[in-house]
């Protein structure tokens, strides 16, 4: 095992979680391995790819959502894996920690290693994001977890610009309450690539889902599946900052789908956003541009190390 590290992750707990936790796990185990930490921004992407063409078969990104994020971009170049057998494996130790959440694993380090050594691999879906970068050029990203536009991506930019002591959940509310407090939203059209329907509105927060959680246990897409193919995409739409604020509790059950502003559209493998002026896109917790953009889900592509199948 080849272990990337974020030291900076959980807000800034990694570095010495491995050195005292981890790491004595992993070797009392005796378990073969080498590992790295990323020194900047997009480092782990650049690390996994040469290891990739090094030959290295089994890469686990230890980190947050973002570097999660980061190790599975280094999987791809020229829009294709460059092994289609090296297997991703994750321990989580961010502040959100809303990919393992859809996975199922826990928090718990001896229980991450012990997938690693002794889990099922199994193909999940990966999206793919094409956007408009900071920088005006247009960029292509992938994603684990989730990708959204708007609100959410707001919220990320506070979260991110702030610290996380408080751990996942209350950084990303109080996030929240601070996004909903400057938010506007913007005329947006969704144009669904598998029909050629279009869905215009003013909009608050659109959802393209992978796994079913966001903003630190947000149950934002419930039925979300990460192999069937697909993707899931909520939108919420015309809904004051009042509003917003009394029903933010309802995201973290799922229960904000009982919303009239808020609509799950069908499934879709493809989807283009346009928007009247620029809205924030995030991926998996990292605000990486704007829009337009264009999404594609990537059908059971990425080898994956997780729970054994019962």
């Amino acid at each position: 095992m080849y272990f990337i590290i974020n030291p900076k992750s959980g807000n800034g707990r990694t570095k010495k979680r491995w050195e005292k936790i981890i790491r004595p796990l992993i070797e009392s185990k005796n378990i073969e391995y080498n590992f790295k930490f990323t020194e900047y921004p997009n480092h782990a992407t650049e690390i996994v790819r040469d290891l990739i063409k090094k030959g290295n078969k089994f890469i686990v990104a230890v980190g947050g959502d973002g570097t999660f994020n980061e190790v599975i971009n280094g999987f791809f170049e020229n829009d294709k894996l460059v092994d289609p057998n090296c297997v991703f494996g994750l321990i989580s130790s961010g502040t959100g920690s809303d990919t393992i959440k859809t996975l199922g694993h826990s928090k718990d380090f001896e229980e991450s290693i012990e997938i690693l050594q002794k889990g099922s691999i199994k193909k999940i879906d990966i999206g793919i994001a094409k956007f408009r970068s900071f920088e005006g050029d247009i960029k292509s990203r992938y994603f684990l977890n989730i990708a959204d536009i708007g609100l959410g991506g707001d919220v990320v930019d506070r979260v991110n610009r702030t610290t996380k002591i408080f751990g996942g959940k209350i950084s990303f509310y109080i996030g929240s309450i601070r996004g909903i407090l400057h938010h506007k939203m913007v005329k947006t059209t969704l144009i669904f690539e598998d029909t050629g329907e279009k869905y215009e509105c003013n909009l608050n927060l659109a959802i393209f889902a992978n796994g079913k959680y966001f903003g630190g246990g947000m149950k934002v897409a419930p039925d979300a599946i990460n192999d069937d193919g697909l993707l899931d995409i909520i939108t919420a739409q015309d809904m004051g900052r009042w509003k917003l604020l009394k029903n933010i509790s309802k995201m973290y059950s799922g229960k904000h789908l009982e919303l009239p502003e808020v609509k799950a559209h069908p499934r879709c493998k493809k989807i283009k956003a346009e928007s009247e002026k620029p809205i924030f896109l995030d991926l998996d917790g990292e605000q990486v541009g704007t829009t337009d953009i264009e999404i594609n889900i990537y059908h059971k592509i990425l080898p994956l190390k997780t729970l054994p199948i019962k």
